[in-house]
Parts: structure tokens; C-alpha cells; sequence
């Protein structure tokens, strides 16, 4: 029983070791300077190191070196070798023609009879491809594999992968059976191909938010993450791209490496604002491009809700997803709203590298139809403009003063004072006489008008007309008269204030303000006619009925 317990806490102790040598965290500068393997994570901490010279490390499968921000990784001499790298080959997702995918069985290298099996990758089918056999013939793949019978006479044979797009499913191997019974298995990335690459999982990791310094060294299978800063300097990387570095902080340099299959259509792919500097770098080349640039989800921020606006240049297919419109915080979508492409480093064997070696997104928005309070009127023209997609901005500001903006149209109001005759007196009856001047010192017209309230009260005031108000053209000033008639005699005076549009977010983001007479003294004076304030009623009942609807359309856009 005793002996059955030791085992037990035996087994025990040893998983217990295992699960912490899965991850072990450096806190001092450590060197590796002999071959070995490596399993689990080995956390190079802030203000630490770890130096691999003069070794071949073989990287145990989902093994990897963390670098955290303030730690440093340098691997001089040496090579870090995934135990199971990538052994598949893909396609690039293109039909028939010069960019077409392809392998080559290498029949001429024996002398018998013998069926050759094609492997999908990681459970895959075939279903729906097509292999073309050089010479014409055709052979449709099923879910488990495909099969072609080749005599002792084959010469080597070039198969073209049509169909469903052939980035979809890997190749796993070649297994050829021959007549014998002997078989012989080729991985997929020992095949000589065209316009294919490697399809698989990375063997390995190494990811840095710190410093990485890879000299005279070789990495095969492993993925690459460097949202710090990185040297790479004559080096080879197989299998080990793309590099990731879409930090902001990112900085990567490289100076005479070799880069060879890429597991995606690129060999780096960076941020917007990542810092890459390149000298003798040997890419992957032919469908790889040497590098894409890609910005996260972006946003635009208008003044106003309700504004209808396009997107014209998203993309290397210069997409326009049609018009799109801002919600009640003035905000809208560039774009799907997700992840893009924003710059596109050429492979240097591409026709697009010939007419230009990077391609650089030049998006734009422009506004469609920009309708408020203020210029609800054809008289009045469209307000927004055009403004250029910054990459590195998460949301592009569409106003007025915006570095963004290529050019804009939106008003500009200020209420600049309330002149009179000096008369400081005044019948309720008759009214006290005043002007009110307002400015647009904006570059579009506005259609503006403004209330008066007691300035002690706050109740609204008859000031003639229902409402006052009017056009005010881009760079002017009009004057505007009012007839103040209150309800009542005192001493009083009153606060004169624009109506803001409703739709704009923050009020006022196209000025507006307001501006307080002088105390006027009211008195009734005796004409021997009985006084009326109806007028002064109805006046007040209209203005009333204007200021409700600027307030229901601010609550309903509220």
C-alpha cells in the first residue's frame, strides 16, 4: 500500500515539475553558449537578458523566448530550430495563368511504377479542386485525397491546382507506393513548386516588447513578434515570416538577411507608424510582397448627426462601400470598420514593382449631404468637404481646423452686440427698440435666429416677430431689429441667444452665444386708450412655438 502511495506522489511531483519548467521567468543576464532543446517559455524580465551564442537550440513544439519591455535578447552565431516546423504547401488563391500554383512530382527519379498520393493538410478535402496534369489531362480531388498512376517511363511532372480558391486547403506530402510495396514520403515543402508557400502552424515563438539583436544566425519555424525594437543583420529566416511588428513603438532594422518562405503573401507586416529600415535584404519574392502595412478599425468624427458620407480610396482595389451616415455623437465608420491594408511593399520580381516599388493608400472622405438647422434650404449650400484618412489617428476629425481637412465649408457665428438709441425707458405697450448685429466669420452661409428671454426670469419675450433672425452670408455681419414688448412694467432687461441646430453634438461647435441689454425701465403711459398686450401674446405664443421645435429636434436627437 506504502509502495503504491510513493508511486503515486511520485508521478505527482514529477507533473508538478513539468508544468513549472513549462515557464520559467529570467531575473538575471543569462548565456546559452551549447547546443540544447528547449520546451515551454523561458520570460526574459525587464532589466535582464539572455544571450544564445554559438549553439543550435531546437525548439521544442509551442515552445517560445517572451521579451518584456526593459529585457534583451540576443542570439549571436546560432541557430533556433523548430523539432516541427511547417512541412505543407498552399496556394496563393489565384486561377489559371502566370500566377497560377503548381508542384512537380519527380517521376524521372525512379525506375518502377508507382501511384502518387496527394495529402491534404491538417484534415482538409479536396473536394472541389482541380489538378491539371501537364499535357492537358485533368483529376478532381475527393475529401481525403488525389490519386495519379504514373509507369516506369514518367518523366517529371508539373500538377497546376485549379478551383476553389487554392489558398484554402494545404498540401501535406507526396506519398508515391510502388509496385514493390515500398513508400516514399515527400513533405509538401520538399517539392519544387510555383507560386506556392509554406502551410502550417510555427513551431516555435519569440515575441518582444524589449530589445532583440539576431547577428550571423539562422531561425527556421518560428514566428517572429516584435512590437519593440529589433536588429536582425546577416541572418536567415526560413519559414519564420511574416515578421509581425504592428506596435506604434515598433521599430525593426535588417541588413543583409535572407528571407524564404513566407507562410503569407508578405514577409513583414507592420503597424501604421512602425519604423522599418532595410539594407541587402534578399525577400521571398515572386507572389510574396515584401512587406504590407495594415490600420486597425478607424473612425471619423463630424460635428453633427446625420451626415451622409462616402470613402474613396480604401484599399490597393481603391473600394468605395458606398454612402454611409454619422450617428448622434457625429460619428461614422471608415470603411467595413476593420483591419486594411494601407501600404503594400512590392515584391521586387512583380509587374507592380516595375511601375512602382510601394503602393501607399491615399483614402478620403468627403461628405455627401450636410444638412442642419442652418442651411435646411437649397439657397444655402452643402457644409463639410474632403478630409484625408491619417493612419495613424484611430479617429480623423472632419471639422473645421482639422490637420486632416483638405477643404471645408462650415459657418461660423458670433453674436457681437445690441445696439440702441440710448433710450433706457419705454412703454410695455410701444416696446423698447434695440438691434442685434451677428457675424459669420466662417466660409458658409448660415440661416440663423435667436430668442430673448427676462435675464432674471428666464421667460421667453416678445421681440416682434415670432422669430428673428435671418441669412448671414460666409465672412458677414447683419443686423437684425427687435422690439422688446414685455408683459408687465419694471425694471428689467433681457438675454438675446442663437438657436443652435439640434443635430450639432456640442452646441456650440459653429459659435452661436448670446448677449444681455441694458436695465429698461417699463412704465404704462396714460394716453387716455386702454393698453394692450394681446399683440405682445401672440408674439410670445409664436416664438414659443419655434423654440419647441429646435427643442424637439435636439431631444430627438438626444
Amino acid at each position: 500500500m506504502r509502495t503504491a502511495i510513493w508511486s503515486i506522489l511520485t508521478v505527482l511531483i514529477v507533473l508538478s515539475m513539468n508544468v513549472v519548467a513549462q515557464t520559467e521567468e529570467i531575473n538575471s543576464d543569462i548565456v546559452w553558449d551549447t547546443d540544447r532543446s528547449h520546451s515551454g517559455t523561458i520570460i526574459v524580465s525587464s532589466g535582464h537578458s539572455l544571450t544564445i551564442e554559438n549553439s543550435i537550440v531546437n525548439m521544442g513544439e509551442g515552445s517560445g523566448i517572451v521579451v518584456e519591455e526593459g529585457g534583451r535578447l540576443e542570439i549571436l552565431d546560432s541557430e533556433l530550430i523548430a523539432t516541427s516546423p511547417p512541412i505543407g504547401i498552399v496556394g496563393f488563391g489565384y486561377g489559371i495563368g502566370n500566377k497560377a500554383s503548381s508542384f512537380k512530382i519527380p517521376a524521372s527519379d525512379y525506375d518502377s511504377s508507382f501511384k502518387a498520393t496527394i495529402m491534404p493538410q491538417d484534415g482538409g478535402s479536396f473536394f472541389g479542386f482541380e489538378f491539371m496534369i501537364e499535357g492537358g489531362e485533368s483529376i478532381y480531388g475527393n475529401e481525403s485525397e488525389m490519386v495519379i498512376d504514373f509507369d516506369s517511363q514518367a518523366s517529371d511532372t508539373w500538377i497546376t491546382i485549379l478551383g476553389i480558391p487554392t489558398n484554402i486547403v494545404g498540401i501535406a506530402l507526396l506519398e508515391m507506393e510502388f509496385d514493390g510495396g515500398n513508400v516514399i514520403q515527400i513533405p509538401g515543402v520538399d517539392l519544387e513548386t510555383k507560386n506556392m508557400r509554406p502551410s502550417g502552424s510555427f513551431g516555435f515563438h519569440i515575441s518582444s516588447n524589449g530589445l532583440v539583436e539576431i547577428t550571423g544566425s539562422k531561425i527556421l519555424g518560428g514566428s517572429l513578434q516584435f512590437d519593440g525594437e529589433a536588429s536582425i543583420v546577416d541572418s536567415t529566416l526560413n519559414r519564420s515570416t511574416p515578421v509581425i511588428a504592428m506596435s506604434d513603438v515598433a521599430e525593426i532594422s535588417m541588413s543583409d538577411v535572407s528571407i524564404s518562405w513566407s507562410l503569407d503573401d508578405h514577409d513583414l507586416r507592420m503597424g501604421p507608424s512602425t519604423t522599418l529600415s532595410t539594407s541587402s535584404v534578399e525577400w521571398s519574392g515572386g507572389l510574396t510582397d515584401r512587406w504590407e502595412r495594415r490600420v486597425g478599425q478607424q473612425m471619423v468624427e463630424f460635428s453633427s448627426s446625420g451626415v451622409v458620407y462616402s470613402v474613396q480610396g480604401l484599399g490597393y482595389q481603391q473600394s468605395n462601400l458606398g454612402s454611409l451616415i454619422s450617428d448622434q455623437n457625429g460619428m461614422g465608420i471608415i470603411g467595413s470598420g476593420t483591419e486594411r491594408v494601407v501600404e503594400i511593399g512590392w515584391a521586387i520580381d512583380s509587374d507592380q514593382y516595375n511601375q512602382s516599388p510601394t503602393w501607399v493608400e491615399q483614402a478620403i472622405v468627403i461628405t455627401e449631404l450636410y444638412r442642419t438647422a442652418w442651411n435646411p434650404q437649397s439657397e444655402v449650400e452643402d457644409y463639410g468637404g474632403r478630409v484625408a484618412v491619417d493612419w495613424n489617428k484611430s479617429t480623423v476629425i472632419a471639422k473645421a481646423g482639422s490637420p486632416d481637412v483638405i477643404s471645408w465649408n462650415s459657418p461660423d457665428i458670433h453674436i457681437l452686440s445690441m445696439s440702441h438709441d440710448g433710450e433706457l425707458s419705454a412703454d410695455p405697450n410701444k416696446g423698447w427698440k434695440g438691434n442685434v448685429s451677428i457675424a459669420n466669420t466662417g466660409n458658409s452661409d448660415a440661416i440663423v435666429y435667436f430668442v430673448c428671454d427676462d435675464a432674471e426670469t428666464g421667460l421667453r419675450q416678445s421681440i416682434g416677430d415670432s422669430y428673428v433672425g435671418g441669412k448671414i452670408e460666409a465672412g458677414g455681419t447683419e443686423g437684425f431689429p427687435i422690439n422688446w414688448t414685455p408683459v408687465g412694467e419694471g425694471d428689467m432687461a433681457i438675454t438675446c441667444s442663437i438657436l443652435t441646430p439640434s443635430q450639432l453634438v456640442e452646441e456650440d461647435t459653429w459659435g452661436g452665444g448670446s448677449i444681455t441689454s441694458p436695465i429698461i425701465s417699463f412704465s404704462v403711459q396714460e394716453t387716455g386708450e386702454a393698453g394692450s398686450v394681446i399683440p405682445a401674446l401672440v408674439a410670445m405664443v409664436g416664438a414659443a412655438l419655434i423654440m419647441g421645435f429646435y427643442t424637439y429636434k435636439r431631444s430627438k436627437s438626444a
